[in-house]
């Protein structure tokens, strides 16, 4: 096995505890999905946020308008950490992930080429060993609102 693919994120960190430390000992990859959390992480999307009919985002509790709301605290930190590192709230998350490990290699989804390119130049985001503490921290501080998948995505997980 060269790759585990798992969701990965400042706001989704269930596979810091078993699955990391598992895949370091046998020098496995993890390739995360979702690293920018459904798009919240960009600083795109808020309580006032609407979501086209079909839009997985309209049956996950996290998108719940309130728990939206809730969880801004998250997104306004790293609009802060990215404006003193000339860069996007996306980038920064991206590059927490990138200052993980260098077996860590999140794949996030687009649709457009200018978030292609965004993306892209997370690599470039230099954070400092602080910044990437701070990072780690930030989720216990200001906690996550919501969980990842709606009771039907759970069921289907849980197998």
């Amino acid at each position: 096995m060269t790759a585990v693919q798992s969701e990965y994120s400042l706001w989704t960190r269930d596979p810091e505890a078993e699955v990391l430390p598992a895949l370091a000992e046998l020098g496995i990859g993890l390739v995360p999905f979702s690293p920018l959390g459904k798009g919240f992480l960009t600083g795109t999307v808020d309580a006032t946020t609407t979501f086209a009919p079909g839009d997985i985002r309209t049956r996950v509790p996290r998108f719940e308008a309130e728990n939206r709301a809730a969880n801004a605290a998250l997104v306004e930190h790293l609009r802060e950490l990215a404006a003193r590192r000339d860069a996007t709230p996306g980038q920064v998350a991206l590059a927490w992930l990138l200052a993980q490990q260098p077996w860590v290699v999140p794949i996030p989804g687009t649709r457009r080429l200018a978030r292609v390119e965004e993306n892209a130049a997370a690599t470039g985001v230099a954070l400092s060993a602080d910044d990437v503490a701070d990072l780690d921290a930030l989720a216990a501080r200001v906690g996550v609102r919501g969980e990842r998948y709606d009771a039907e995505h759970l069921g289907y997980l849980d197998r």
